[in-house]
């Protein structure tokens, strides 16, 4: 504990103590503010009522258009690392059923202007089925046409099919992730599936058709997706695309969880830490990197979003409850923010997590069983609790148990363990690694209670 010398000497029962500190321990003292910890009171029980909502108000639709590409990228989920994702079936998204999930949650929508709703295109490359993005474009605003929501249309697309398709894209406002992982030399893992040849030539020549043509459009409407590896680095990724088009670039770590056994050293060959590389390039003179995308900076502003006046204003009602109460783990309530419609006509709460957790189809109609939902997450929640309450960082847990819990299936298990678990020795070096953080730029802390709305 950061504390006065003088306060110091008070806990340590030493002699010639100011009487001012002495006061001051006895106080916090009868306030309990020396008492053994309390085990963590968490939140195991969600009704249907609220996975019902969640569906009604989803803030996105994200459908997998196809899982045909023309890349062969080697760290792609759906390649030779990983496993537990459906097999590639190379078949685009029934649209049809595509359609049916949109008229089901538009006809459910609440009439609110201007409530905000995301529908995105993901793949494989989605641009290899333009007809269905088209048509569910089309679609979409037919169905906006009384409620009158807020709509955006994005693609996750790497970029090498831009050009024949530009013209609807800018006409219909729809933005653009592309993957870029850097210079020519840090693309080489993304390579043309026939050809094998690097698709770096091809995906700049688009980018820089885009900028030339449509700068309104690419300004407002395009940014950038890197995968960090070990053929390049959080310097050479930022380097590149923000001197090259001056953007800030997302940068990714290779997904951790589902490595198939036999591929492990491949994947620790490949692996690239951001944190360390972060830090390698935020020590050179010419860094780019802006500070609020530091790591160190989303963990304060994490830690912040529990330890600061802003959670009570942004959490109004926290103020009326005796005790806090937190969730095992920081899970979304299942699609609350996303519902993801694979080309098997399988819904899930997220693109990025294992397929074998669905938690609905569509056929000839929308077929979700909230009270088994509802039931299997109380049963995680449950079991989750059993070890979140023993972790220093229950509060601050980043993790959702669909994508980062290896054995979800095991919790119930003796012996189950999470490797985000936090005990007092990590949670004291993230606290090190914070405030420390804080003592070289302490305006950060203002900065975030100034411009971060924590809900």
């Amino acid at each position: 504990m950061l504390v006065h010398p003088e306060f110091e000497k008070v806990c340590k029962s030493s002699t010639d103590i100011d009487p001012y500190y002495i006061e001051k321990y006895a106080y916090l003292k009868n306030y309990g503010f020396f008492a053994k910890p309390k085990l963590a009171n968490l939140e195991t029980v969600i009704d249907e009522s609220t996975v019902k909502e969640s569906i009604i108000q989803t803030q996105q639709i994200i459908f997998e258009v196809t899982d045909l590409c023309n890349l062969n990228c080697t760290y792609c989920v759906f390649g030779e690392l990983y496993e537990e994702f459906d097999a590639k079936n190379q078949k685009h998204i029934n649209t049809r059923n595509s359609i049916t999930l949109l008229k089901y949650i538009f006809n459910q929508r609440p009439l609110k202007k201007n409530r905000k709703l995301g529908i995105s295109f993901y793949g494989g490359e989605p641009l290899l089925n333009i007809r269905f993005i088209k048509r569910i474009v089309e679609v979409a605003n037919q169905l906006n046409s009384e409620k009158e929501i807020d709509i955006s249309f994005s693609i996750t697309t790497n970029a090498t099919l831009i050009h024949q398709h530009i013209h609807f894209l800018v006409k219909n406002n729809i933005r653009l992730l592309i993957s870029l992982d850097g210079n020519e030399e840090n693309q080489s893992y993304r390579v043309f599936s026939d050809s094998k040849k690097n698709s770096f030539q091809k995906v700049i020549e688009n980018i820089d058709m885009i900028k030339r043509c449509y700068p309104k459009y690419f300004d407002s409407n395009v940014n950038f997706n890197a995968v960090l590896h070990n053929r390049n680095s959080v310097k050479e990724i930022y380097d590149f695309i923000f001197t090259r088009y001056h953007k800030i670039p997302r940068i990714a770590e290779l997904a951790l969880a589902n490595v198939k056994s036999d591929k492990k050293a491949l994947f620790k060959r490949m692996f690239h830490n951001k944190r360390k590389s972060e830090d390698e390039y935020q020590n050179e003179e010419s860094s780019l990197l802006h500070h609020d995308d530091l790591l160190l900076y989303k963990e304060l502003t994490d830690f912040l979003k529990y330890n600061s006046i802003n959670f009570y204003i942004s959490n109004i009602i926290a103020l009326l409850i005796d005790v806090d109460k937190y969730w095992p783990t920081n899970t979304c309530i299942p699609f609350s923010k996303r519902i993801f419609f694979t080309n098997r006509n399988k819904l899930l709460p997220c693109e990025r997590i294992n397929r074998k957790y669905t938690m609905g189809y569509v056929d000839e109609d929308v077929i979700i069983d909230i009270p088994e939902i509802t039931q299997k997450l109380n049963f995680y929640y449950e079991c989750l609790k059993k070890v979140c309450q023993y972790c220093y960082a229950y509060k601050y847990c980043g993790i959702c148990m669909f994508s980062n819990i290896n054995n979800l299936d095991k919790l119930d298990v003796e012996g189950f363990v999470c490797e985000y678990f936090n005990d007092k020795n990590t949670f004291e070096n993230k606290l090190n690694r914070i405030f420390s953080f804080l003592e070289k730029y302490p305006n950060d802390f203002f900065q975030i209670l100034e411009n971060v709305v924590f809900t």
